[in-house]
């Protein structure tokens, strides 16, 4: 293939791609152009003013700061619990050699299959009879039961690791616990990322479970931008530039998490397809 030819290909790559990049960041565009018009304005692709007091009116017509200390509150939960839960299990699947182990892991395979959804009102039962609802034990109690994708990601990555490295452990004496918190975790960083970054993302814009298990004072940011809503006072119009202000603050942390770690998301999932 010639010089000229080659050069010719690679350009049409980068305006294809550059093609695709305006076609998915045009709805964030109008996104933004519309969190900046004057309220009940006409929408347009153009912008037509620069109000930037519509974010300072998305902080303060709700108690956003406060929602989104519930945020993280949840998040960090989910974080500490489903990532170091997943893992543990992830090994065992791995690394233990016990009998059923396959079938068991079947099992933890095909709730995925099952939506989420299905689940939440017999979950809402047992939380409400055990008197947990507007409380945030029930994420400590589902981070500790861990999640089967995850738990996919870390089985695959901890099963190509070499069975030298384990046998070397137990001769120094470590117990199984040890080995997997010492040398498997440690070993699991890209794996580690890649399933904080999901988790972070999956319960940061998660509106409907907290909606279902608690109160308006316990709301994460989602919830409360989705129910509570930003309106004309003693009247029930809401103000749709403020609301894509809000939704544009609420998307700020998801979007650096995801160009943070986005090296490590990768990673973590090519690993993850490597089996020794």
């Amino acid at each position: 293939m010639s010089t000229k030819s080659f050069n010719a290909r690679r350009w049409l790559l980068y305006a294809f791609l550059l093609a695709c990049s305006i076609v998915f960041l045009f709805p964030l565009y109008l996104s933004i152009v519309a969190s900046l018009q004057k309220w009940m304005s006409v929408p347009s692709v153009l912008p037509n003013g620069f109000y930037w007091s519509n974010y300072r009116d998305a902080v303060t017509m709700i108690d956003f700061w406060k929602f989104a200390q519930n945020s993280v509150v949840l998040c960090v939960i989910g974080l500490v619990t489903t990532t170091l839960t997943s893992g543990l299990v992830g090994y065992a699947f791995a690394r233990i050699k016990a009998p059923g182990r396959k079938g068991l892991f079947l099992i933890v395979l095909s709730t995925m299959m099952l939506p989420g959804i299905v689940t939440q009102i017999p979950t809402y039962v047992l939380f409400h009879r055990f008197n947990l609802l507007d409380t945030y034990w029930p994420w400590v109690f589902w981070g500790l039961g861990g999640n089967a994708f995850f738990i996919f990601l870390y089985r695959q990555f901890f099963s190509a690791i070499p069975k030298e490295l384990e046998e070397a452990a137990r001769i120094d004496g470590c117990s199984i616990f040890r080995t997997y918190w010492n040398i498997f975790l440690p070993l699991s960083l890209p794996v580690m990322a890649t399933v904080s970054i999901m988790n972070f993302q999956g319960a940061w814009g998660d509106f409907m479970t907290p909606f279902m298990f608690l109160k308006v004072d316990h709301y994460p940011l989602a919830t409360a931008l989705s129910m509570i809503g930003y309106q004309l006072e003693g009247t029930p119009i809401t103000i749709q530039q403020v609301a894509v202000a809000g939704a544009n603050l609420f998307m700020i942390p998801v979007l650096l998490v995801f160009f943070l770690g986005q090296r490590y998301l990768i990673e973590g999932i090519v690993t993850t397809g490597v089996k020794g």
